[in-house]
């Protein structure tokens, strides 16, 4: 029985190996964490949300498996922000990793523009690419070995000449490691960011052969998507899929035409009005926030705010993405601190610790926030380009080096919440992170697990 027990345990490893996959978590707009899930399309099911796209003709092809339905809120950006995608092996970051390093293969970044968030379709035509990166023959690194050296923080950075507006911008990765026996694995995952501008053009130019629709950009076929890596002799550089990279021109004299979903301009207002996440939350996890309950000085209205703060409990766990509740529990205290206040009879000038903003417990930043990778990147908007990324010989795409670089944070302010980040240094190189590989076995709780305080609720006593 235990040498059955041991082999069974073994092959579980093996498999926990095997679906060493990846998800885009956290958005972090000059350097500062918009909070996990925050503004982040990803898949609803903890279980299965860090598998690759089922399909490269599904519509989860555009922002991942429930990426179709928008998030309740969209982070403001100002234009020329730079925006940080972190990668996670485990959603709710319970163990460490960003993704398992047999998965190599490229990068890149896309960008579209919606009319409405709440009502445009991520999947379809409109998309164009900002960057990429395949395999950097000078550094012998392909684009995701250089996401684990900077523990999944890819950062880009917002062209001046995007106009102001709502946009998905959707992280891709791709892992070739089967990619020769017919099965390339995308992940794929949006962030809604508002982009806030006074000077950009009103509308976007986009040349047809940069513009593409999703699913469609890449085809079964395409030498990227089976190209073999462990061939002794491969064929460099590596052929980017999909699109060539599209900067649009940072002059406000750009040409003016559709916007990309082929509607109506957006308005020249530059401010965003709706999606907001609200100032006067107390605390916030990935889109859900919890607002004070009323003010009470009685018995009955002790117990009806009680009744509130755990309803708003029970929003939070329902809404928590795989990306973790730990602010759902913070809640939950706040909630407890007023239940055993209603219980001792203490009804003065409640609540208690009224109004004061609940301290976060999400995890901060992995490292240092690296440096955009299309910082010096040519504006290629005009048709007089003669070459573009993928003529570059020997890059594969942009880069060098063995990681993407780190900076301070940008002066700019950030929209949301704000933490410290530690000092980790530089990344890359001999001082760069530990890669580690996950072989133990942990079973993920799911986002929407309830813990003791919200059970405790079910005997609530009401008044």
């Amino acid at each position: 029985m235990r040498h059955t027990l041991a082999l069974l345990l073994g092959l579980a490893r093996l498999a926990a190996l095997a679906d060493a996959h990846t998800i885009f978590t956290t958005l972090y707009i000059n350097d500062v964490s918009q909070g996990d899930g925050t503004c982040v399309r990803m898949s609803r099911l903890p279980s299965t949300c860090t598998n690759p796209v089922d399909g490269i003709t599904s519509k989860d092809m555009a922002c991942g498996a429930n990426g179709q339905e928008p998030v309740a809120f969209t982070c403001p950006a100002p234009a020329g922000a730079k925006l940080t995608f972190q990668w996670r092996l485990w959603a709710n970051a319970e163990q460490p990793g960003v993704i398992d390093e047999s998965h190599k293969g490229p990068c890149a970044v896309y960008a579209k523009q919606l009319d409405d968030m709440a009502k445009g379709s991520a999947a379809g035509p409109g998309w164009f690419k900002l960057w990429d990166e395949g395999y950097d023959e000078e550094a012998g690194l392909w684009c995701t070995e250089k996401l684990i050296r900077t523990d999944g923080l890819l950062s880009v950075r917002i062209p001046a000449g995007l106009p102001a507006g709502n946009w998905l911008f959707r992280p891709e990765l791709l892992a070739l490691q089967n990619a020769h026996e017919g099965d390339p694995q995308f992940y794929v995952g949006c962030a809604q960011v508002f982009v806030e501008s006074a000077d950009a053009p009103l509308t976007l130019s986009v040349p047809a052969d940069r513009s593409v629709s999703i699913p469609g950009h890449v085809a079964a076929g395409d030498p990227g998507l089976t190209f073999n890596i462990y061939s002794d002799n491969p064929k460099l550089p590596y052929p980017v899929p999909g699109p060539a990279v599209f900067v649009p021109p940072s002059s406000s004299s750009s040409s003016v035409s559709a916007v990309a979903d082929n509607k109506k301009a957006p308005s020249s207002a530059t401010r965003q009005k709706t999606g907001r996440v609200p100032a006067n939350y107390l605390i916030k996890n990935a889109n859900w926030v919890g607002v004070e309950v009323a003010a009470y000085s009685t018995e009955a209205g002790c117990w009806a705010a009680a009744e509130d703060c755990w309803a708003q409990a029970d929003a939070c766990y329902d809404a928590a993405p795989p990306s973790g509740n730990r602010n759902c529990r913070v809640w939950e205290r706040k909630c407890r601190g007023i239940n055993d206040a209603c219980e001792a009879g203490d009804y003065r000038d409640g609540p208690p610790a009224k109004g004061v903003r609940l301290v976060s417990e999400e995890p901060g930043a992995p490292a240092r926030i690296p440096a955009a990778v299309n910082e010096c990147q040519d504006e290629r908007g005009g048709e007089d380009k003669e070459e573009d990324e993928h003529d570059d010989e020997g890059s594969g795409g942009r880069g060098g080096g063995d990681g993407y670089g780190t900076s301070e944070a940008a002066s700019a302010p950030a929209p949301t919440e704000t933490g410290d980040l530690p000092d980790w240094g530089g990344v890359g190189g001999d001082d760069g992170p530990v890669i580690i590989t996950v072989t133990e076995i942990v079973t993920a709780p799911a986002a929407t697990q309830m813990s003791d305080g919200r059970r405790a609720r079910r005997g609530l006593r009401l008044r």
